[in-house]
């Protein structure tokens, strides 16, 4: 492919890119007055005109398969949903990063084109057990929040990653069904014959959370999980996000979510410093598996970055702020010694749940790590009757978990204040 070729199509998809941003704002202008804009754009350039004719009838297609729906009945999230993930943008976003690539290797120097692609694939499956960990605790927390008097949630992600994914895998599907399946103690038959909207969940913040994967095959990453579950009890929602990858922030802004300010997106653990702390009710670190190597050099480190204890002293300066870390334990059994000690230490005012590597399933993205989940707040040390009702509902998530994911009991490792 020539130079001049990538740089065409990678200003088209740009194209597409501003056509669809446009979509979001207006999202009843009629078919007739998309195509009409698009002549006018193009200004008598066929190729261009028939690509982006070309854009719109697939991203049509992708949104409403079978035309089994209209356009203006769909949901607010739908409309962005091919531009996110139809083959044709993931093939012109290759071109546009080597685009990149290869001027920079004449010319030292970027052409901001890789801004505007769509995230790459990612190397796991969105819905894998720690996402259902991750997510879970997460939604579990924000509902037991708000169902005790608070009105509104503020929530802050600096590693937002992908705003949704869809779930490709037989197993996440069956995960999901098993989610949405009825409580154990509905009588023998009562249920199964229920269409899935009316059934009575076993775990109903799960539905709450991810309330589009079953008609869709959307699974929502963690600030829309939030969102959702504000949504779903009328609550106020704030929601902030950012990523160290450029293009993570583009979706992410793209598809709702508002950039953190003053904030860099290089380090993520920044969100805990003083001028951020009181500003969030919530706030989730999912490194993946960096932590524990920057803390402490793969479990070797003499000298840590200080990130950990930028966690507990954020809550002590807050008492009512949450902070919920992802860990990824890459060497399995064995726990970094020092990350044992300092969990250790904080145990009076934390829950955590471990998950063991999921082997031999076909969900990429979960066998090479153990899990956990840390939730940390000055307010879980309290012994009233709403903390209480939390570690109800986390172990009741734990067991759910085992069961979904094919455990024994007891192989989540639950953890709570004493």
């Amino acid at each position: 492919m020539q130079i001049e070729d990538i740089i065409y199509d990678a200003a088209v998809l740009k194209m597409g890119v501003c056509l669809e941003r446009f979509l979001k704002h207006h999202p009843n202008v009629s078919s007739n007055d998309v195509r009409s804009m698009i002549n006018e754009f193009c200004m008598g350039d066929d190729k261009t005109r028939r690509w982006m004719h070309q854009i719109w009838d697939e991203r049509n297609e992708v949104a409403h398969p079978l035309n089994e729906r209209k356009w203006k009945s769909a949901h607010p999230d739908e409309r962005t949903d091919a531009i996110f993930n139809y083959g044709r943008f993931q093939k012109i976003r290759q071109i546009g990063l080597e685009l990149d690539k290869r001027l920079k290797n004449t010319t030292g120097d970027h052409t901001g084109m890789s801004e505007i692609m769509v995230s790459s694939s990612l190397p796991y499956d969105m819905g894998n057990a720690g996402d259902l960990l991750k997510h879970g605790a997460l939604a579990t927390f924000v509902d037991w929040f708000l169902r005790y008097g608070a009105k509104e949630i503020r929530y802050a992600d600096p590693f937002g990653g992908r705003p949704w994914g869809y779930i490709f895998k037989d197993e996440t599907r069956r995960r999901m069904e098993k989610l949405e399946s009825p409580q154990m103690d509905v009588g023998r038959g009562g249920a199964s014959s229920m269409p899935p909207q009316h059934r009575k969940s076993s775990l109903p913040v799960i539905q709450h959370a991810q309330p589009h994967w079953r008609e869709y095959g959307k699974y929502y990453g963690s600030s829309h999980v939030v969102r959702n579950i504000a949504e779903a009890r009328n609550k106020i929602v704030h929601v902030f996000a950012s990523d160290k990858d450029k293009l993570a922030r583009s979706d992410l802004e793209a598809s709702g979510i508002s950039p953190i300010k003053d904030h860099d997106p290089e380090n993520g653990f920044g969100i805990l410093d003083k001028k951020h702390d009181e500003r969030f009710d919530l706030v989730l670190l999912d490194p993946f598996a960096d932590l524990l190597r920057n803390e402490f050099g793969g479990y070797r480190r003499e000298r840590p970055t200080g990130h950990f204890d930028s966690i507990f002293q954020a809550v002590e300066r807050n008492p009512e702020l949450c902070v919920v870390l992802f860990v990824l334990h890459v060497e399995g059994d064995r726990i970094a010694t020092g990350y044992a000690e300092k969990r250790k230490n904080i145990r009076d005012f934390s829950f955590s749940m471990r998950c063991p590597r999921i082997r031999g399933t076909e969900v990429d993205g979960e066998d090479g790590y153990d899990m956990e989940i840390l939730l940390t707040s000055m307010r879980f040390a309290k012994k009233d009757h709403s903390v209480g009702a939390l570690k109800g509902c986390l172990a009741e998530l734990a067991r759910t978990l085992e069961e979904v994911l094919l455990l024994k009991p007891g192989e989540i490792e639950f953890r709570h204040p004493d």
